[in-house]
């Protein structure tokens, strides 16, 4: 055992096995009687992740689990053989996703964990990563067959195979050679539109992201077929998975993956100038609906088709966001299972904040004026947060009706015409940006 085992708390091999599982061993510097999750996962990791040592067994713990031996007797090593297939988990990223021709991405905050309880933030977990005749690429490098690091906040993706990157205008990208050439001409041609817009905009970015798109279609057990995409720092991923999954991508209409990769591209930026990625738990609709509201304003930008599409889907979220809100404010759709109403009421109150900035102000005015003050505040290391949102708001020119309006969807059930007059101003964002 390396002398590492003994100067962490709690750290973690993870060895990848040829019949596409991995071995994830934990080592504990301290006997413990249980390691802990912070997260329960759906019962997950009680289906896939099986203990090499059958005297272990899994426990629910609150809104988490905790694995320990039957016989309650304290340990300082728990190891687990896991199948490496995707899997949809209930509001987080899925640990793997395989690429068609065997590489998979590893996400490894799905394995922090706690020597003790509570598990509410696990402390930075070192990693030791092994795959006999692979590419491990993590923290911007490549490594062949070994690597380590250690893994912090939300975790990051370890891209353990064969593929190799790509460099392209501004970002890395690791593609899945099983996409349908279709989809990797929109890849090539939507992810840079949308960093170039940003980038002019905001400024460069101070890193070099990567992108890694992936598709299995191996059939699942559950029959499901699923997309996930997301952002972590310094990336942007995104898996197609299920049963012919080569074929729905053909039929897809392409403008949504436009929409998705200007998204994921505003939440790089989001990232890098204010200094970090705000948790889904802060204020949800500042970051995920000023995402949408980022990659609206830069599709308009690109002709009356890719116009349209923006305005559909902002007649969309405006019908979903009066429906939710009129059940609850804004400040519960987490709490009580509809999280997408930060992405539609978010995107109406951002464009809407767009307009009346622009009409107050002067053409140059606006959303991204907001958001480079907003940034800028964040990073200087005032909190992000709805009240210092809506006071730089107002320092840029918004008007305080629409700020109060703002500030009573969190705090009150609200009906479809209030959100009505919401929707009119954003359509006019979208009408009149150029």
């Amino acid at each position: 055992m390396s002398a590492r085992h003994h100067s962490q708390p709690l750290t973690l091999d993870l060895t990848l096995l040829p019949d596409r599982q991995i071995v994830a061993a934990y080592r504990i510097a301290e006997p413990t009687h249980a390691l802990h999750f912070p997260n329960e996962l759906g019962g997950y990791r009680v289906e896939a992740w099986r203990p090499e040592d059958g005297a272990f067994r899994w426990v629910t713990e609150g809104d988490g689990e905790r694995v320990e031996r039957a016989d309650g007797r304290p340990f300082t090593a728990v190891s687990f053989v896991i199948p490496i297939d995707y899997r949809e988990l209930p509001k987080s990223y899925a640990p793997f996703s395989p690429f068609s021709e065997g590489s998979t991405l590893i996400h490894s905050g799905q394995f922090h964990a706690c020597p003790a309880a509570p598990c509410d933030n696990p402390d930075p977990l070192p990693i030791l990563v092994e795959a006999v005749g692979a590419t491990i690429g993590v923290g911007g490098r490549r490594s062949a067959t070994r690597d380590r690091f250690v893994s912090r906040d939300d975790g990051t993706n370890i891209f353990v195979g064969t593929l190799e990157p790509v460099e392209a205008d501004g970002f890395v990208a690791v593609i899945d050679t099983g996409l349908p050439p279709a989809l990797r001409r929109i890849l090539d041609r939507s992810l840079p539109q949308a960093m170039t817009y940003f980038a002019s905009v905001y400024g460069p970015l101070s890193f070099t992201p990567e992108l890694y798109v992936s598709i299995d279609d191996e059939p699942e057990k559950n029959g499901k077929v699923s997309t996930q995409g997301g952002t972590l720092p310094n990336q942007v991923f995104m898996h197609f998975d299920g049963e012919n999954a080569r074929e729905r991508l053909a039929e897809e209409d392409p403008l949504w993956l436009e929409w998705f990769f200007a998204h994921e591209a505003a939440h790089l930026f989001q990232q890098d100038k204010a200094g970090g990625l705000a948790s889904d738990n802060t204020v949800a609709w500042i970051h995920e609906g000023g995402a949408d509201a980022m990659a609206a304003l830069a599709m308009v930008q690109r002709g009356s088709t890719e116009r349209s599409y923006a305005q559909s889907r902002l007649e969309q979220a405006q019908t979903a966001c009066a429906q939710g809100l009129a059940t609850s404010p804004l400040n519960r759709a987490t709490a009580e299972g509809n999280f997408d109403l930060h992405y539609q009421c978010g995107l109406i109150i951002w464009l809407a904040l767009d307009h009346d900035l622009r009409r107050n102000g002067n053409a140059n005015t606006g959303l991204h004026d907001l958001n480079l003050a907003f940034f800028a505040a964040v990073r200087s290391g005032q909190s992000w947060s709805e009240p210092l949102l809506l006071q730089i708001g107002g320092h840029e020119g918004a008007s305080q009706s629409l700020l109060k309006h703002i500030t009573r969807l969190n705090d009150v059930r609200y009906t479809t015409g209030a959100v009505e007059e919401l929707g009119q101003l954003a359509r006019i964002s979208l009408q009149s940006d150029e």
